[in-house]
């Protein structure tokens, strides 16, 4: 137990050491959510298209169909599916290795969390549904953050290794970027996993029939 708390003392210690970068994320996921809301309840007409457009997509898009197929009946697999999706994909693929393209990752943490505020606006009237949606962003995109912030971390320390890192080259910079990364990752895996038990505990317990709008 005592290695477990050192473990995430130090990894939060470490995201800490990037409290600037880390704030600025976590406002601008805010901000651009707020924005994307905005532009559904203005009735944006491009907005409104492409909101229509994505809300029937989403039954049909390929990750989804083994939660709604032979995963829908064990909880324990469709968490676990959930977390190494969200871990694999929507973190390490989508937010992190892009940081080689230096401030990449950033550009992706906005257009996801407008994307988010555009579909989920108004999407519902019932409070279980709103809960559900709060929880698994506060965990979902708390995950994203610290995912994002590596890799912006490594492409911060690629373009300036002496300013960033205070290395002379770059690939000692980058070198200490990753193992960075491993202590944010712990944290990032850790949303993502309570993440995962929270949505997929939701949906399986109580049932689509209570997320209706």
């Amino acid at each position: 137990m005592d290695n477990i708390k050192t473990i995430y003392k130090t990894a939060w210690q470490k995201a800490m050491e990037f409290e600037g970068l880390l704030l600025v994320l976590i406002i601008c996921n805010l901000v651009f959510i707020i924005l994307g809301q905005w532009m559904v309840m203005q009735g944006v007409p491009e907005i409104l298209e492409l909101r229509k457009e994505i809300l029937k997509s989403i039954p049909l898009l390929p990750y989804l169909q083994p939660l709604l197929g032979p995963l829908a009946p064990y909880l324990l697999l469709k968490i676990l599916y959930t977390f190494f999706f969200n871990l694999i994909f929507g973190a390490f693929l989508s937010t992190t290795i892009p940081g080689i393209i230096f401030f990449l990752p950033f550009f992706i943490t906005i257009g996801r969390a407008l994307y988010v505020g555009v579909i989920f606006y108004g999407i519902t009237t019932s409070i279980v549904f709103k809960i559900l949606f709060i929880g698994t962003f506060i965990l979902e995109f708390g995950g994203y953050v610290f995912s994002t912030l590596a890799g912006i971390n490594i492409g911060l320390s690629l373009a300036f290794p002496r300013q960033w890192k205070k290395k002379d080259k770059s690939i000692d910079a980058f070198k200490e970027a990753l193992k960075d990364m491993k202590w944010l990752y712990i944290l990032a895996a850790t949303f993502l996993f309570l993440g995962a038990v929270w949505e997929m505990g939701w949906m399986h317990y109580i049932g689509a029939e209570n997320l209706r709008p």
